[in-house]
């Protein structure tokens, strides 16, 4: 029996416009397997069938003549996407589609990986599939027959390259003729990577006469080749998945060219997948549900500087000494990750998969060097102890003492005997076409792998069992350092052993990534909310400070708002804690503004100061001296802004919030003792989260019990309600003993502001909509 839920009625009557009737027999089977599945939980199986019933409600009735129906879903980077086009494929199979196509990335492993997954979920359970490509084999145009002539449904998984392409392609020329009642489903999996048009549009000379069809003009080829595969369909429906959407949704949504047809805007749909349960992501780790995790390790510049330098010298490093030596921070990631790999097995996750990702370098000789050179520290370890016995537990001991407050599965002793152990286990797999080499999670299940790699870690791949991350690859862009982030994912069992060794300047960037990916979420909920289709109303994504959302040459339908913290709250993050002087300007600062407006009220854990002027607040912000590298938290900027509002009659009252815990350690500020606010370093200036979410509504009629829920206090639905004339000013005096700052405290500063008429925060709209 099929799922049924309450609140899939909803979709029925549109579904009924064309599957009345359905029996849902694939869907079914492909539950049923899903369900004999210890890992799937019935409220996760739940969710799997709502949302494959309403992104099939969707798109265009099977039974219409011709159609040409583009939608998109997004996910979140290794959040299951894969499990949703799957039910999608098996209910498209049920209401009438033909052939289904999966276009599964540019490398054969993720191929062969969704190959395999289908085979089992679909094809192994189902009924009348017939297959097109194998686990080993990806599309070659059929000798003889093509599967259309019987009454069951025809698979092909392909990588999305343009030799694949062109044979498909060239399979739908001769098809011609015998289509009419074929429908088609693409789905064009990790749908931002190669498929977006980077080029032009050759005109159409019927509308402009003077100007012929120009190639050099032309779309770019993997571009044109699925335009042009879905033009010589006549009943195709195109579904884009992917987790950084940034691309697009930036498509001209009028783009056609005059050979290959439209572009691949979704236009009749945008679905936003539900965060599943027990989903680990930029929230998670980096954003506002990050407080009290230990998961950061900064690298040292010296280590980046060494490898890179070796980058540069590989061949002179090749020659001269052989594998380069491995910088400290890597050598701590590899014996944190044998002994989170102990602590698995010791809490019963046996025969289950464990992976450290190390990605530095896109050079596959650069993957080569540091391949060998984890090997040749393993071996370099083991020496040492067969020398010193012993010593390879004194080095984990004091690894150990680094994973915080891990709650240990066994004795001490127990633990560290393991690592010892483990750390024998451990195999190395340098991904790139060079090596060859492969995850084989399915032969070898029980692995510890290593894995080293560049290009093929980005996109799709599924590392299972990731705990440890090593990530010094930089990028300008914001989707493709999303996609690079393979630590997201479900991680039940071993949340709490995740840790991620990179960069200050990396950790910040996904900080504000948060922000990002919050906003563009919120932007197509409202769009559904409306019912407007994606070519009747803008989605707005907020910009990052230091990134592009994507690419420029898969942007020209970007425009940049003007700059504005309409409904946001910045705060700092990140402090100068070497510079003592700073500290104490930054602390006489607050207490200035403390003495000319004393609290008058004791709430929330703090003490409130009420009717503020925009000017005193604004000149507050623009003294405040932050890290210099900061970009979650620009003062001077936030300044401008404030008096800009001001002067519209906004963000004209003012309260400031001082956090006052009963603490013994405490601070004098403004003439009165105010207890010091304890926060961890995450990194290496950096504290991660520092706001209490309940202080944002200290100064809302009725406080922030009013926004409790069960998970906490939502301080967004704070800010949605705070009127527009009032903004709120929060202080936080921090213990300086666990930042090692030298100092009497450490000022935090943050704001919580609401929504003002300039727009919901600085963002990119597609240009050719309406946008409201």
């Amino acid at each position: 029996m099929a799922i049924e839920l309450p609140q899939l009625h909803a979709l029925k009557p549109r579904l009924a416009l064309w599957t009345d009737g359905t029996s849902w027999t694939n869907w079914s089977r492909h539950e049923a397997y899903l369900r004999s599945l210890q890992k799937w939980k019935p409220h996760q199986l739940a969710s799997v069938a709502e949302e494959s019933l309403r992104i099939i409600s969707k798109t265009t009735p099977v039974d219409r003549p011709e159609f040409q129906c583009r939608g998109l879903v997004v996910g979140y980077v290794q959040s299951g996407k894969t499990a949703n086009f799957t039910a999608v494929a098996a209910r498209a199979a049920d209401v009438g589609y033909r052939l289904i196509i999966v276009l599964s990335g540019i490398h054969d492993s993720l191929r062969n990986q969704t190959q395999r997954r289908l085979d089992q979920e679909l094809v192994g359970v189902g009924v009348d599939w017939i297959t097109l490509t194998d686990e080993t084999t990806d599309f070659q145009e059929p000798s003889v027959a093509d599967g259309f002539a019987s009454t069951g449904t025809v698979l092909i998984v392909a990588k999305k390259i343009t030799p694949i392409l062109k044979r498909l392609n060239q399979w739908f020329s001769k098809l011609e003729g015998r289509l009419a009642d074929v429908p088609v489903l693409l789905i064009d999996d990790e749908a931002d990577q190669a498929s977006i048009n980077t080029r032009g549009n050759r005109r159409d000379p019927s509308i402009d006469t003077e100007i012929a069809p120009d190639d050099g003009t032309a779309p770019s080829l993997t571009n044109a080749l699925i335009r042009d595969i879905l033009r010589k369909i006549p009943r195709a429906t195109y579904i884009a998945y992917t987790a950084t959407p940034f691309a697009n949704i930036l498509i001209d949504p009028d783009a056609s060219d005059s050979i290959v047809g439209e572009d691949l805007f979704p236009k009749d749909f945008v679905v936003q997948l539900p965060r599943p349960d027990g989903y680990t992501g930029t929230e998670e780790l980096f954003g506002t549900s990050a407080v009290g995790r230990d998961v950061l390790r900064p690298v040292d510049p010296a280590d980046v500087n060494a490898l890179k330098r070796k980058q540069r010298r590989k061949s002179e490093a090749v020659v001269a000494r052989g594998p380069l030596d491995l910088p400290q921070s890597l050598a701590d990631a590899l014996l944190t990750f044998a002994l989170v790999g102990a602590i698995r097995l010791l809490r019963g996750q046996l025969g289950k998969p464990h992976t450290m990702l190390v990605h530095v370098s896109q050079l596959q000789q650069d993957q080569l060097l540091i391949g060998a050179a984890i090997d040749e520290q393993i071996r370099n370890w083991f020496h040492q102890e067969e020398a010193e016995p012993g010593v390879l537990r004194q080095i984990f001991r004091s690894t150990l003492a680094g994973l915080g407050t891990v709650e240990l599965p066994a004795s001490e002793d127990t633990v560290l005997e393991e690592a010892v152990n483990n750390l024998a286990r451990l195999t190395v797999v340098v991904l790139n076409s060079k090596t060859g080499d492969e995850l084989e999670y399915d032969d070898k299940p029980g692995r510890q792998l290593v894995a080293v790699g560049g290009n093929r870690l980005s996109r799709g791949l599924t590392l299972e069992g990731l705990t440890i991350a090593y990530f010094l690859r930089t990028t300008t862009l914001a989707d493709a350092l999303l996609q690079m982030a393979r630590w997201y994912g479900f991680r039940a069992g071993y949340d709490d052993l995740i840790r991620i060794w990179t960069t200050e300047g990396i950790a910040q960037w996904f900080v504000e990534l948060a922000l990002v990916e919050e906003s563009l979420r919120d932007s197509i909920t409202a769009l559904n909310k409306a019912g407007r289709r994606p070519d009747q109303m803008a989605i707005r994504m907020r910009a990052h400070s230091q990134l592009l959302l994507t690419s420029k040459n898969k942007s020209k339908m970007q425009t940049d708002n003007a700059r504005t913290w309409s409904g946001e709250n910045p705060q700092t993050i990140l402090f100068p804690l070497s510079d003592g002087d700073l500290l104490k300007r930054n602390l006489d600062l607050a207490s200035e503004l403390l003495r000319r407006h004393s609290p008058t009220q004791e709430a929330h854990g703090g003490a409130i100061s009420h009717d503020l002027p925009a000017e005193d607040i604004a000149l507050f912000l623009r003294r405040y001296e932050g890290h210099p590298n900061s970009i979650a938290f620009q003062g001077p900027q936030i300044a401008d802004w404030i008096l800009e509002r001001a002067e519209a009659g906004e963000l004209v009252n003012w309260t400031v919030f001082v956090a006052n815990p009963e603490r013994e350690r405490q601070i004098l500020l403004g003439g009165r003792r105010f207890g010091l606010v304890r926060r961890s370093l995450q990194s290496n200036e950096s504290i991660g989260i520092l706001i209490d979410p309940r202080h944002e509504g200290a100064d809302l009629h009725g406080g922030p019990e009013n926004y409790r829920t069960a998970s906490g206090f939502n301080a967004k639905a704070m800010r949605e309600e705070r009127p527009a004339q009032q903004g709120l000013l929060l202080l936080y005096p921090l213990d300086p003993a666990p930042l090692r700052a030298p100092t009497q405290a450490v000022l935090g500063v943050a704001l919580s502001l609401p929504r003002t008429t300039d727009g919901e925060q600085r963002v990119i709209v597609n240009r050719g909509l309406r946008h409201d």
